[in-house]
């Protein structure tokens, strides 16, 4: 790669955590946060608050009261860390297939795995919604668990994801929307069970002054170096050395933590007026919509009935060899992408007792690539992109 296209590297992900951002976060510490009124009034309904989306699902989980072991129903294809949740909570993973066209969980394959299952997590990928509908219709009397890490602000029908299910949690680390270092809400429109999720949550460890101020300043430096052009420079070469060498995508084992003050306040303070972010990234959507040539690759489409907020924009590719070569020459252009998930099939089997039973969710892994559209890129930076995967196609 040219030094000029290494200053200029196109992050992945989108990590929005400068100077404001830590000021507003510190501010916190002196505060002791606030009950971020404004996640209240959008989903009309307090949360309960957490540290993170695992610890989220596993107060969840703890609190459904489930049979020691018991089976919950999660799709392949998403983050190992939802399987790793499961098991902390004493439960089973039996992983469930994907669509190929929308790449969320297969109503259909939940029906036939339905006499197996005590729950069902229905995670909205690249926060396109799933059909929940469809889930509803095969679940039955099971109660349905939203992982909404990915989709704040996208809707099904109208109604926001987090308010279609029996549970709902949202995460707001970095890389996601909000980027408030860390960070999860959890909604829960049944009394009883969100009293005994609260509960849950009360016995989780409480961040110190200490700590938070630790994490806050850590975030602002990991996320100095997400950008051009340290990213390019200094955060992308590290990052990948550590992460071959620590394997830090499996991120075995978690803190039960309750929310931190300073992450509290960041998210209160950015939520206020953030849809005009999203419809960025919505706008940066449509721009490669309506410009790229698909050859030998598919676009991804919101279905019906929905809107989406666009957190990733997934290229699905006809094999592997496509996909690999078209990062390849994205990279040469300096632009960086995803594999996402490329080896949670292998993952799944060696940790979470995964049996192959997920053909659809294989084939994704294998030849799904996300591209950058985040809400901090210019439209210059989409034109290239565009240029650049048009260019490959036609040559791959």
């Amino acid at each position: 790669m040219r030094l000029r296209d290494q200053v200029m590297l196109m992050p992945r992900n989108n990590w929005d955590y400068g100077f404001g951002a830590l000021y507003a976060a510190l501010a916190g510490l002196r505060t002791g946060g606030t009950q971020a009124a404004g996640i209240e009034r959008l989903f009309d309904q307090r949360p309960v608050w957490t540290t993170s989306g695992r610890a989220s699902l596993y107060a969840i989980l703890k609190s459904l009261h489930l049979p020691a072991g018991a089976n919950v129903g999660v799709p392949l294809f998403c983050c190992s860390v939802v399987s790793d949740a499961i098991c902390q909570a004493g439960l089973t993973p039996r992983y469930l297939d994907s669509g190929v066209e929308d790449y969320n969980v297969s109503a259909e394959d939940i029906d036939r795995k339905r006499a197996d299952l005590a729950t069902v997590i229905a995670v909205h990928m690249f926060g396109h919604p799933c059909d929940m509908d469809a889930i509803a219709a095969v679940t039955d009397s099971l109660p349905v668990i939203e992982d909404c890490a990915q989709s704040l602000f996208s809707t099904y029908k109208d109604k926001p994801t987090g308010l279609l299910s029996t549970a709902a949690f949202f995460s707001f680390r970095c890389g996601k929307y909000l980027s408030a270092g860390e960070g999860s809400a959890i909604l829960c429109a049944d009394p009883g069970l969100r009293r005994r999720i609260a509960e849950t949550v009360e016995t989780f460890e409480p961040w110190s002054g200490p700590s938070m101020l630790a994490h806050a300043l850590s975030t602002f430096a990991k996320a100095t170096l997400y950008h051009r052009p340290w990213y390019g420079l200094v955060g992308y070469p590290v990052g990948t050395r550590l992460d071959q060498k620590l394997n830090l995508t499996a991120k075995s084992g978690f803190d039960a933590k309750q929310i931190a003050a300073t992450h509290l306040a960041l998210i209160e303070t950015r939520i206020a007026g953030f849809e005009e972010k999203i419809e960025i990234q919505r706008e940066h959507a449509r721009m490669l919509l309506g410009e790229l040539a698909p050859h030998g690759f598919s676009l991804p489409a919101e279905n019906d009935g929905c809107h989406a907020n666009w957190q990733q924009f997934a290229l699905r590719f006809h094999d592997t060899a496509r996909r690999d070569q078209m990062a390849q020459h994205l990279f040469s252009k300096g632009i960086d992408t995803s594999k996402y998930l490329d080896n949670i099939a292998e993952e799944a089997r060696a940790h979470y007792g995964y049996t192959g039973d997920c053909p659809n969710a294989e084939a994704l892994a294998k030849t799904v690539l996300l591209v950058p559209i985040h809400y901090s890129l210019r439209t210059r930076d989409i034109e290239t992109m565009a240029r650049a995967i048009n260019e490959a196609a036609a040559n791959i």
